[in-house]
């Protein structure tokens, strides 16, 4: 699917829209980070790949539930 899209000033940077259908088929939405790579055909956006150490380092005390006989 290739859509056109339009680069925007977003504070001092710049910023590329994802169309709400590329969104929604990728199940990204604000907030969501992505991993944005460039090669020689141009850039690429990809949600990052994280290992199962990385998930497991991002929980908090909070998040932890008691133990369920």
């Amino acid at each position: 699917m290739a859509l056109k899209t339009r680069v925007s000033k977003w504070g001092s940077s710049l910023a590329v829209r994802i169309p709400k259908a590329i969104a929604e088929e990728w199940g990204v939405q604000e907030g969501t980070q992505i991993e944005l790579t460039r090669n020689s055909d141009g850039i690429n956006l990809r949600k990052p790949r994280y290992t199962l150490k990385e998930l497991l380092e991002g929980i908090e005390d909070a998040d932890l539930q008691p133990e369920i006989d």
